[in-house]
Order: C-alpha cells, then structure tokens, then sequence
C-alpha cells in the first residue's frame, strides 16, 4: 500500500485501517430527542430556548453549548443532572445505513471504534439498547479524559487503545466539533449530513468527505465512486 497522504481523500478513506464514529446525530437520530432534552432541562432552570437557538449554539461538547446559551456556570451539575434525567424518557432509532456500515467495516477487517461526547453510563446503555455493545473495540466516552470535544484527546486516546496511526484512520461525525477534532487530531474526515449541522456548516469545516447518509460510506469503504454532495 502506498503512503495515504499521496492520495485522493475517497482513496484514503477507503484504504483506511481503523474507522472511528460519533454517535449522537453520526449514529442515532438523536436531533429531536435531545432537543425535546435540553427543553426539559432549561424550562426550571428559567433559561430561554428554542429551536433557532439550538440549531444556532448546538456541540456536542454540551459545556461549549451551555456558555453560548448564557448558562451560568453554577447552573451546570444541575443541567447534567436533569439531562441524564429526562433524556432516561428517551430512546432514538439509529440513522439510516448504520447497522450495515458497522456491519461492512466489521467485516473488512479495520478497526472499529466509538468516541463520543455523551457520559458513559448513557452511552453503554444506548449501545446495548441497539445491539451494538459488541460491536466496537473501543469506546472513548465523554469523561474519559479530561479534555472535551473538539479537542483532540478524546480520538488521541482512541488511536492509543488501538494502536492505530491517525494516517490511516478516519474519524465520522456530524458536526463542525467532529471535522475539527479529527483534523486535529491528523485523522481522515467524514462527514455526515441528516444529523446537527448543516451542509453550509460543513462546507465551512472542509471535512476530507461530506456524504448525504451512511450507505454512501458503505459505497467509499469499498472502493465504489461517490461524489461528495458538498464538493468538499
């Protein structure tokens, strides 16, 4: 195999070692449950919200999204405690193509991992909701270090565990936080519309790939031609 860098972003990716996914919005449809979640969460803690506002101020680094809605930080163990709460009322399908592209990268033989944002105990149980506590070599939660989204640590420690150069892996997510936490992390970028950000975002974000849903990863990982929507 020839050096990554000396090819095309659809090659790279396609001849990567180790493919890495958020979950939140990447995996799970989870744009309306967290929503209905932060609504609960902010109605006591008397702070205003609405859709505009989530769209606008929304990471998955939630510390990140609650200093861009003025939240103070005194108020923050409490917004955590009520949205583990509330967020118990909820359980989000998984995204279109999910469960086969886990599937095609399990069987290709790469590694397959999970860094995500949200508090481990939430996350186990979503996994084992969906059937997927198998599924991933490892699983790089929120808490996991001290360092949050977009900050690299998170994928750092994920490429440790593994023992994965960030030259041939590649990290999938759907926010500008994923695309900027990979790029610093020197991984390989996907993103993926349908989930928290828009495709304007994402064009700003310059991510390796942008593709509509996840079958269209399927399509890339195994060598098929693609054109990214975004021309990114």
């Amino acid at each position: 195999m020839g050096r990554l860098t000396d090819q095309l972003p659809h090659a790279r990716i396609r001849d990567a070692h180790a493919v890495f996914f958020d979950l939140d919005g990447t995996l799970l449809d989870a744009y309306q449950s967290h929503y209905r979640v932060y609504g609960h969460v902010f109605r006591p803690l008397r702070r205003p919200f609405d859709e505009a506002a989530y769209a606008r101020h929304y990471s998955p680094n939630w510390y990140l999204f609650y200093e861009r809605l003025g939240v103070p930080r005194e108020l923050w163990p409490e917004a955590d405690r009520l949205w583990l709460h509330f967020y118990e009322q909820e359980a989000p399908a998984s995204q279109y193509g999910a469960d086969d592209l886990l599937s095609a990268v399990a069987a290709s033989g790469r590694v397959l991992g999970l860094v995500t944002a949200g508090d481990r105990g939430r996350v186990l149980r979503d996994l084992q909701r969906m059937g997927w506590e198998t599924r991933f070599q490892v699983v790089v939660c929120g808490g996991d270090v001290p360092e949050r989204k977009p900050h690299p640590a998170p994928l750092t420690r994920a490429l440790a565990l593994t023992r994965m150069s960030p030259e041939v892996s590649v990290y999938v997510g759907d926010t500008v936080d994923d695309v900027v936490m990979g790029k610093a992390a020197g991984v390989l970028t996907a993103g993926v519309l349908g989930g928290f950000t828009s495709p304007e975002a994402f064009a700003e974000s310059a991510p390796d790939v942008l593709v509509e849903s996840l079958t269209d990863l399927v399509a890339i990982l195994s060598g098929h031609e693609y054109p990214d929507p975004g021309a990114v």
